[in-house]
């Protein structure tokens, strides 16, 4: 029997099942006798992956996100889960040490959410730049970026999951661009950084791959106070960014940081203020019912509200 790993992708999982039953992926589907067209569901597949595999369908619903329930649910394991069918959904190797405890020998892909970039249990980077499970590296010697890890779980239990995501995405691309047009290296911190972290083939990490995880602390840290709508209320009373500026540096973000012309910080609250004026306005949590991100659980009806 061929396990399914933790929100696999159905088409990784097909692909193990045929390499272990030695027949070819195109094989493999022909036998599944499931024509998919592109109207045809994917969930189609369930009954006849269910019996192939000798899973009970309860299982592949629970392991493979596609087969999941949909964006809101009561079904018990589902919660917070990735939706594979939002087109904001990211699919990306899984820890490739997960995978060998696994008893897994072949490549596994998944469905991530955006805050899964390090795999804590094995210090491995996993997220931005890593296409092949073999170009994950090695964090034990970041301990800082682990740890940013869990400060990132923390925000979106605080602010909540579309929140932390928009800041996060804002303030990683924000921070490496002032990163790279300031960042002169004196100390030679990033060429001891290529020596020390490396792929498994031995290859240091790409720059921009490189520059996330060196500076994962300082992009969560980021991503926290633009995340939180104070910097919005401050902004909206003042008519400037200066609190923002500030908080920056005492945050010890960026030191001695302060908005110039073209900043791509400033761009990204001006981007921000526009598209979400009216959530500004009158709360985020509308978003949330619009736009879901993960699975979450169906609303319950006020407590002691009489029936019409």
């Amino acid at each position: 029997m061929v396990p399914p790993f933790h929100d696999e992708t159905v088409a990784s999982f097909i692909r193990r099942v045929a390499a272990a039953n030695h027949v070819s992926e195109k094989a493999l589907r022909e036998l599944l006798g499931v024509r998919m067209l592109k109207q045809t569901p994917i969930t189609a597949l369930i009954e006849p992956l269910s019996i192939v595999t000798g899973f009970a369908e309860s299982v592949l619903c629970l392991a493979l996100p596609e087969f999941g329930p949909g964006p809101v649910t009561d079904a018990p394991g589902h919660f917070g889960r990735p939706l594979a069918q939002s087109r904001r959904s990211r699919e990306r190797p899984a820890c490739r040490r997960c995978v060998q405890a696994a008893g897994i020998r072949g490549p596994v892909n998944r469905w991530v959410t955006h805050e899964q970039n390090v795999c804590l249990r094995h210090q491995l980077w996993i997220g931005e730049g890593c296409t092949e499970a073999d170009d994950q590296i090695d964090i034990s010697v970041l301990p800082s970026t682990s740890r940013a890890q869990r400060h990132h779980r923390n925000l979106i239990t605080r602010h909540g999951r579309r929140w932390v995501r928009d800041a996060f995405s804002g303030a990683r691309s924000a921070f490496i661009d002032l990163v790279e047009d300031h960042f002169a290296d004196p100390f030679g911190i990033i060429a001891e950084a290529q020596f020390h972290l490396r792929d498994v083939e031995g290859q240091p990490a790409p720059p921009p791959t490189l520059l996330s995880m060196l500076f994962h602390p300082q992009i969560v840290t980021l991503t926290g106070l633009l995340a939180n709508a104070e910097w919005i209320r401050r902004a909206m009373e003042s008519g400037h960014v200066g609190w923002l500026a500030r908080e920056v540096t005492q945050r010890d973000i960026l030191v001695g940081y302060w908005p110039k012309e073209n900043d791509p910080l400033i761009q990204w609250v001006e981007a921000h203020l526009m598209h979400h004026r009216f959530a500004a306005a009158h709360g985020y949590k509308f978003y949330d019912v619009l736009f879901p991100e993960e699975t979450v659980r169906r609303p319950r009806s006020p407590r002691g509200r009489a029936r019409p």
